[in-house]
């Protein structure tokens, strides 16, 4: 009896307590204990409302507009890079997406991958600055037009020239006769084997793409390619694109959203091999796509 008794007394509990939400849900009781309260409630309820609706329709327009823009994608750049021999660089730390839309893009403007290369993780860790110091000087005799005997720069120039073959703007043509034909492929074995470098080398380049990474390393790489005849386009996340990777001696592409940023990064080395270093963001359209 005692059970039976407890278990009527649970069950009328319960219904009072959900009459007292009902009640308090809406009508005078709520009003009676909330007052302004209660409409500020309300008030919050239907702007989250509002807020997940907009939320949820401008993530609808974000995706026809990167179908859109696959879609249209090789209309806009076709054309624009013919038989261009373009080296893509990643620094250490680069968006894997990024790297494989900018990747994707470039046949579609006609454009040759001559070169995929990338630093090694180890390009910048502590733990291998004593062994980058002593291979910095075991390469620096084989390099071409570079004055430089800090680490950094030293190898950054090793991963240019291995990575091109190229030699930088200005250099001595007996230099770079002397330093014979096998000179890039000489420091790319030795950058490989240090595991400092990897990829497909190129032979020669008409541009650069240098997809972002790490800050030090980034900078080190825009500042070294800039040295050289194949003009640079760095592409990366907004806030990889600032300060020293900025330069006003390469062109830069800061995107959030690859499936447009790789459209705007191809268009964009096309205006460089026309003289133009244009600093384009989200939102901005190329030139040479504005015209067209």
């Amino acid at each position: 009896m005692s059970d039976g008794r407890t278990r009527l007394v649970s069950a009328a509990a319960g219904v009072a307590v959900l009459a007292i939400g009902v009640v308090l849900g809406s009508g005078p009781l709520r009003a009676a204990l909330l007052g302004d309260t209660g409409e500020r409630i309300d008030q919050l309820e239907a702007e989250v409302a509002t807020a997940q609706e907009a939320a949820e329709d401008a993530e609808t327009r974000a995706a026809t507009a990167s179908d859109y823009v696959d879609t249209t994608a090789p209309t806009l750049l076709i054309g624009l890079l013919p038989e261009t021999q373009v080296v893509v660089v990643a620094a250490p730390g680069a968006p894997a997406d990024a790297l494989a839309a900018v990747e994707e893009r470039l046949p579609l403007a006609g454009a040759v991958t001559a070169g995929s290369v990338a630093l090694g993780d180890a390009w910048d860790e502590d733990a291998t600055s004593e062994f980058r110091g002593a291979l910095a000087e075991q390469v620096a005799p084989s390099l071409v037009g570079v004055e430089t005997s800090e680490t950094a720069e030293v190898l950054a120039h090793a991963f240019v020239q291995g990575a091109t073959g190229a030699a930088p703007t200005g250099a001595d043509l007996a230099d770079i006769g002397a330093a014979g034909t096998d000179r890039g492929a000489v420091l790319w074995d030795l950058l490989e084997q240090s595991e400092l470098a990897a990829g497909r080398p190129a032979t020669s380049a008409d541009a650069i793409i240098l997809v972002a990474g790490r800050g030090d390393a980034t900078a080190s790489l825009v500042e070294a390619f800039a040295a050289y005849d194949a003009p640079v386009t760095v592409v990366g996340a907004p806030a990889a694109i600032q300060g020293e990777t900025r330069r006003d001696d390469v062109a830069t592409v800061a995107s959030s959203d690859w499936t447009l940023g790789s459209v705007t990064a191809v268009a964009t080395v096309s205006e460089t091999l026309s003289g133009s270093l244009p600093h384009y963001r989200d939102g901005d359209v190329p030139a040479v796509l504005g015209v067209s």
